[in-house]
């Protein structure tokens, strides 16, 4: 396993226990929006920040379809 997909399993762990979701719940919101697709290609910004900036970028994709650091 690739340390990104290493790194997409903890976003997607670490985004469920902030949110207070299961685990389909997350996989479904990631999913159907492309989240997958952003956690990888921004990897090498979200890994040496802390996991709440990634969270925060998320949750302002979800709301407004961008992102605020875009890679």
């Amino acid at each position: 396993m690739t340390k990104e997909l290493r790194y997409l399993v903890f976003a997607i762990e670490y985004y469920r226990h902030e949110k207070g979701l299961t685990g389909a719940q997350v996989a479904d919101l990631f999913e159907k929006n492309g989240i997958y697709q952003i956690v990888l290609d921004n990897y090498f910004l979200y890994h040496i920040e802390s996991p709440e900036h990634m969270v925060h970028e998320i949750d302002h994709y979800l709301e407004t379809g961008s992102l605020i650091h875009a890679m």
